[in-house]
């Protein structure tokens, strides 16, 4: 609805640019920041933070679990994700499990260029934030 709006497209239309800037660039605002100097923290407001995810996601027992079983002393849980910070903190929040993870890597839409997966920066990234020896030690 965004690309809709915002740019003065038919839904068909918005559609198709919103799926080719995710193809093109690893995220739809990446290609909206680019081509059509949209704010990326008021994109991120508007659509992702604004998301009514409160009836969608719920506290997931098994997947607490699961992560709970990891055995720490081996592996540290870290987030990686290519939302904004906001939008992954309220997730992990609403599933009942951001008291598991040890740090958040994200795509910060605060600066630019964005560096987001699949780009290699982005990996070096949350090996550097999460403190890995190298990426043969992560599983992503």
């Amino acid at each position: 609805k965004y690309f809709a709006t915002h740019l003065s497209l038919s839904a068909a239309d918005a559609e198709m640019l919103h799926m080719k800037y995710y193809e093109d660039y690893g995220l739809a605002i990446s290609g909206l920041v680019m081509h059509h100097k949209i704010d990326p923290l008021e994109y991120n407001r508007e659509v992702d933070d604004a998301l009514p995810l409160d009836g969608l996601l719920t506290p997931n027992p098994e997947l607490r679990k699961l992560l709970e079983d990891i055995d720490t002393s081996k592996v540290k849980p870290w987030l990686f994700t290519n939302g904004y910070i906001t939008h992954a903190q309220r997730v992990v929040k609403l599933l009942g499990i951001d008291d598991l993870f040890e740090g958040i890597t994200f795509c910060d839409y605060s600066k630019m260029p964005f560096i987001c997966k699949p780009l290699p920066e982005m990996y070096e990234k949350a090996e550097r934030e999460a403190g890995a020896r190298s990426s043969e030690d992560c599983y992503f």
